[in-house]
Formats: C-alpha cells, sequence, structure tokens
C-alpha cells in the first residue's frame, strides 16, 4: 500500500505508514474527499460559466432586437403604405383622378353642402378672390343654388379629353337631386348620371380649372341635350 504522504510502499493492510508514521486511510480518505469536492466545484464553476454564457448570449439577442426593431418598424410601414396605395388606387378604378375630374368632384361637394365660396371658387374665380380679399360680400346660396338643398350619391366621372387650358369631363355614375324644405313645391325628379351621361365643359383661369356651364353641371334632372337633344321645352313646339 502506497503511502499518499511520502510515498513509501508499505505492506497491504497497514493502517500507518512504516516510514512517515502518517495513518494511511486517513489520508487516503482525505484525498479522496478532497477529489470530490474539486470536481463538484469544478462542475459548479462550469454551470456557471454556461449559465453565464446562456445569460450573456440571451442579453445580445435582445441589444440586437432592439437596434433592429426600429428598421422592422419602417418595413412593416413601408409595406402598409403600398397596401394602401393600392387599395386607393383600386377604388379610383385603377387610375389617378385628373385636376379637372377633381374640379367637378369638388363642384358637387359644394352644392351638397350649400357653400357658396365653394362653388364659386369653381365657377367664377374673379367673385371669389374678390370675397377673400373683403371687396365683395358672399352672395347667399339661394342665389346660384335653386333648392333648399340637395342629394348627391357618389359621382364617378371620366376625362374626355384635355389640351392646354381646355377639358371636358363626362359624369358617368352618382344621382343629384333638389329638394324644398317645404311641402308645397315638389323636389326635382333628380338624375342618374349611369344612364344619362352629362359632359362638363372646364378651362383653367388664373391657374384654377373653372366650370364653365354650372347651371348645366348641376341641373338635378335629365338635360335636355343628354336625351339625343330634344328640346328643353318640348311643349311649346307641339303646335309647330
Amino acid at each position: 500500500m502506497i503511502c499518499p504522504n511520502c510515498g513509501y510502499k508499505n505492506p497491504e493492510g497497514r493502517r500507518y505508514c512504516e516510514e512517515c508514521g502518517e495513518r494511511i486511510a486517513e489520508v487516503i480518505h482525505e484525498r479522496g474527499l478532497s477529489k470530490r469536492r474539486t470536481a463538484r466545484e469544478a462542475a459548479r464553476l462550469r454551470r456557471e460559466a454556461e449559465e453565464k454564457g446562456i445569460e450573456a448570449e440571451r442579453l445580445e439577442r435582445r441589444r440586437l432586437a432592439r437596434k433592429t426593431a426600429p428598421w422592422m418598424g419602417l418595413v412593416v410601414l413601408g409595406v402598409l403604405a403600398v397596401i394602401l396605395v393600392v387599395l386607393l388606387v383600386s377604388l379610383a378604378g385603377g387610375r389617378s383622378m385628373s385636376a379637372p375630374e377633381k374640379a367637378v368632384h369638388d363642384l358637387f361637394k359644394a352644392i351638397e353642402k350649400k357653400d357658396i365660396e365653394g362653388y364659386l371658387k369653381l365657377t367664377d374665380i374673379g367673385y371669389y378672390k374678390a370675397i377673400k380679399a373683403g371687396e365683395a360680400e358672399a352672395p347667399p346660396a339661394q342665389a346660384y343654388m335653386n333648392y333648399d338643398y340637395y342629394q348627391v350619391g357618389e359621382i364617378k366621372t371620366r376625362l374626355a379629353g384635355q389640351e392646354g387650358d381646355s377639358a371636358r369631363v363626362i359624369l358617368v355614375g352618382g344621382t343629384l337631386r333638389g329638394f324644398w324644405t317645404d311641402d308645397i313645391m315638389p323636389p326635382s325628379p333628380g338624375v342618374d348620371f349611369a344612364l344619362n351621361n352629362r359632359t362638363v365643359d372646364l378651362a383653367k383661369v388664373e391657374g384654377e380649372w373653372q366650370i364653365m356651364d354650372p347651371v348645366k353641371a348641376s341641373y338635378p334632372d335629365i338635360y335636355p341635350e343628354d336625351v339625343g337633344g330634344g328640346s328643353e321645352f318640348p311643349e311649346t313646339e307641339e303646335g309647330l
């Protein structure tokens, strides 16, 4: 039996070393305990190192996620913007609205709201600017819009042609009716532009598109020329 203290080779069964007198069994037991403690400590240190490495990796992932989050947000916003544009184009019939068409749409919005200044901006730009400059007073809406109120339903247009400062827009959809607030006068029969298309001529004046014949554009019934050029007053032609 080798003495773990001095290395002397003792006969088997010796409890004490013949060379140094060390108690052989206790030294071996203590050294065994020490080795186990060392092994346990080493295992503990390895676990702690692994846990620290895992935590460090987790923290690094979080840091990278925070760093890239704004970019991801911009990407998401970009995708949403593209989707929104596609939807708007689809709703507009796959095309963008021309400036003359927008003027026609704005005219019907002004009529529906009885917005006299908005109406004059599209029909008499000089008068409109005089009002805005305080050089003239705004007239009552009834001076230009005969009915007390109007119903306008989803106006649809098509640009028939544009050359320089002139343009022609065709009303191809939507409805228009005029009403009185009392029950004495009947409402207008109304017009469905999908069944009775109406042409609207425009010209650019002082940089603004103007409706050349606003009475025709805002007539809340089938306009005579829109039904094959018939007379506006057919009853006067019966005896001719």
